[in-house]
């Protein structure tokens, strides 16, 4: 069920909530939707939302949404925090993306898992517009993201916007390890090929409570890290990691890693999904 209402709260947050050990850089979450219509058992969103993820669209008037925003004079706008940007295109978005288009420091940031694209197929491609396509390997993501697209029909989808010339990255989180990484070769060859403009990689982290929400979120071999999530250990990520770069090809942006592991691999953090520039994030090995 989709609900639509005017939103209270405010539309802009700053999002700084991962600890001191943790690599984040900060963005701004725009919301313009709540929610997601899969069900990919591993989501957090299922402990945010305490197990009601059902879309909500909210119908305020743009004016309201261009006050928060006019008063940052700088940043990257993430819809996809808090919901799929793109799965249900939310009523603001199209006045999101013409705002944007209009700006030189300001950016917008859409993270999906759909190949509902005609929002931006039928547009003409900006430079302050980001499209970031989430995928897993096809094992993975068949068994834990239920109703979402074909992993690799989400990046047909996101070789067509790329192709007609919006900027694409992708976004391969969480690389789950209960079927072995093995998986994960053939998604980083079609990758690789594509070639987006950079690739963020991210493993299993959750919080304790998401279990009472999600049962069947994979748990094997995680445990409690220094940053309260579940997560592998360092050295099980860390040889996971350097893997995934042999595969790509080139070092990818890491999501949400401790510092400890950055250490561990020896790379140096050059940006990633959530920061503005581009190629950079694309560091050949």
């Amino acid at each position: 069920m989709v609900v639509r209402r005017q939103r209270k709260s405010r539309f802009v947050k700053l999002f700084d909530k991962t600890p001191e050990e943790v690599l984040c850089p900060h963005f701004y979450e725009l919301i313009l939707s709540n929610g997601c219509p899969y069900n990919c058992d591993y989501c957090y969103l299922a402990l945010t939302f305490r197990g009601n993820k059902n879309p909500t669209l909210f119908i305020n008037s743009w004016s309201q949404v261009e006050k928060e925003l006019e008063a940052i004079p700088s940043g990257v706008f993430s819809t996809g925090e808090l919901a799929d940007s793109l799965a249900i295109v939310p009523p603001l978005l199209p006045q999101a993306i013409d705002y944007f288009r209009s700006q030189t420091k300001r950016h917008l940031l859409l993270t999906t898992k759909s190949c509902n694209i005609r929002a931006l197929s039928s547009r003409v491609p900006c430079s302050t517009v980001i499209v970031s396509f989430s995928v897993n390997s096809s094992i993975i993501s068949k068994k834990y993201e239920h109703g979402a697209p074909d992993t690799m029909k989400r990046l047909e989808a996101a070789e067509e916007l790329s192709r007609i010339g919006w900027r694409v990255r992708i976004r391969l989180d969480p690389i789950i390890l209960e079927e072995g990484l093995h998986g994960y070769r053939e998604i980083c060859a079609r990758i690789a090929h594509f070639q987006p403009e950079m690739v963020t990689v991210g493993s299993l982290r959750q919080y304790v409570g998401l279990f009472n929400y999600s049962p069947n979120a994979p748990r094997r071999g995680l445990a409690l890290s220094t940053d309260r999530r579940m997560r592998y250990p360092l050295n099980v990520r860390e040889q996971a990691y350097s893997q995934i770069a042999d595969w790509l090809g080139f070092q990818p942006a890491l999501c949400k890693e401790t510092k400890s592991l950055w250490g561990a691999l020896g790379w140096k953090f050059v940006g990633c999904n959530c920061t503005s520039n581009g190629s950079s994030g694309r560091v050949l090995t």
